[in-house]
């Protein structure tokens, strides 16, 4: 329990747990702020979510929904890949940075 204690404790992990945090809240609002805009547009200007896109059968509404999806899986990933290169920091036996 005391090595976890200075584990927590350790400046350095607490550095990358606010590394961690801004990429966190950072993309989820932007993804919050793509969804916000998606509902205001389909609200507010319903008209331009019914017409077709680029001359099909398909709605933008439809098509900028699959893209809003695309970009949430894009996003999730980038997460990952970021987070995952920002915990592979080398530590030493004491927990400080190499």
């Amino acid at each position: 329990m005391a090595d976890e204690a200075e584990i927590l404790r350790n400046p350095d992990f607490q550095e990358l747990l606010r590394q961690r945090s801004r990429w966190r809240w950072g993309l989820s609002g932007g993804l919050v702020g793509i969804y916000l805009a998606y509902c205001l547009v389909g609200v507010y200007f319903p008209d331009v979510f019914a017409r077709s896109f680029l001359g099909s059968s398909i709605p933008w509404g439809i098509a900028l929904a699959y893209l809003i999806i695309a970009l949430a899986i894009f996003l999730s990933i980038l997460y990952i890949r970021i987070v995952g290169r920002l915990l592979e920091v080398p530590f030493d036996d004491r927990g400080s940075r190499q």
